[in-house]
């Protein structure tokens, strides 16, 4: 099989099925049980610059900049997500910078730029 049909299949899913599964795996949540205000895995991220890789429909960007991130953005193999995402966090007040690509590809994500990287999925 080859790595671009695998890229075409898993889009192809996130852009049809995408928010069938998004409702425990988004921030504040870590799964059904554990929660941020629990863990603080990120602690305090005000003026912080924050990247997650999938984030689906933006719950957990809107998590980030609520908490007063400085810089939101979002990366994801689906662009039905990313257009989810914007629109969310429109709806909420907050933007973002958008990267539609798979994570193993070359992107032009700034080097050394970022306080946090992250993947909640």
């Amino acid at each position: 099989m080859n790595i671009h049909s695998v890229y075409e299949t898993n889009s192809s899913y996130w852009n049809t099925k995408g928010n069938d599964h998004l409702r425990a795996i988004v921030l504040p949540f870590y799964g059904a049980f554990i929660t941020e205000e629990k863990c603080q895995l990120f602690g305090d991220v005000s003026g912080k610059k924050m990247l997650e890789i999938g984030c689906g429909n933006g719950q957990s960007l809107q998590y980030q900049g609520e908490r007063q991130a400085s810089e939101l953005w979002g990366m994801d193999i689906s662009e039905k997500q990313i257009e989810k995402a914007k629109q969310h966090l429109t709806a909420y007040g907050l933007s973002a910078k958008w990267i539609c690509s798979p994570m193993e590809e070359e992107c032009s994500i700034p080097v050394d730029y970022f306080d946090y990287v992250y993947s909640i999925y």
